[in-house]
């Protein structure tokens, strides 16, 4: 058989092969019932309370039976009174957006002209170790 013969029944039949695999990967991943319609993520702002943001102030004290700072509490400022009655959540995440720390409050109850609650954290959280925090007011 001549070289030029065998080369071409190679691409060939490397061809046929890959049709197959491809069909057979598509048929699998049908079989699953994932479609775009069903699966997703992501983030997305939706109306709220307070349009114009809060702010995160830290409440850090020195441990010196571990030798570091630690967080006992956040408080959220800026928070406005339309925001009352509802629940406030803090996630605090560290290296590689793992949770470090979570606390929440279950309504809340803003008197007038005031605009801070505050996040309290036990046991406390190693501040070095917290890179950032979400704020979700729901309800």
């Amino acid at each position: 058989m001549s070289t030029l013969r065998r080369c071409t029944r190679r691409a060939l039949l490397a061809f046929v092969l890959g049709v197959t695999a491809a069909g057979g990967i598509l048929a699998s991943a049908a079989s699953l019932g994932i479609s775009g319609r069903t699966l997703g993520a992501g983030t997305s702002v939706i109306s709220s309370c307070d349009p114009n943001g809060v702010a995160l102030t830290y409440t850090n004290a020195y441990d010196s039976a571990s030798g570091s700072y630690k967080t006992s509490a956040v408080t959220v400022t800026g928070l406005d009174n339309l925001c009352n009655g509802r629940r406030l959540d803090i996630t605090l995440f560290g290296a590689a957006n793992v949770v470090v720390g979570a606390g929440s409050i279950g309504a809340l109850n803003l008197p007038t002209g005031t605009t801070s609650a505050v996040v309290s954290f036990s046991p406390t959280l190693t501040a070095t170790a917290i890179t950032g925090a979400a704020v979700v007011i729901a309800g």
